[in-house]
């Protein structure tokens, strides 16, 4: 099979960089993106592992902080004067 005609390689988005996914997995998470930016997140998580275990991690991410009440966060270390 020869190479995709011109106009099919045009249309076609470049790959994500690992930096460009980073910045925008949490609106992917919150269902922000546009579908066709949506599909390039997507199509670099299945090739990329690093992305995919950093993905976990953000998930994770907000598990944890979903979970912890107002008492749970820290104190100011600076009392307010007066």
């Amino acid at each position: 099979m020869g190479p995709r005609p011109r106009a099919a390689r045009e249309l076609r988005a470049p790959r994500l960089a690992c930096r460009e996914l980073v910045e925008l997995l949490s609106d992917r998470l919150e269902d922000a993106l546009p579908a066709a930016q949506s599909e390039r997140v997507g199509a670099h998580l299945d090739t990329c592992a690093a992305c995919r275990a950093y993905l976990a991690q953000l998930r994770t991410t907000i598990v944890v902080l979903g979970r912890l009440r107002e008492q749970d966060s820290a104190r100011p270390s600076v009392r307010p004067a007066g």
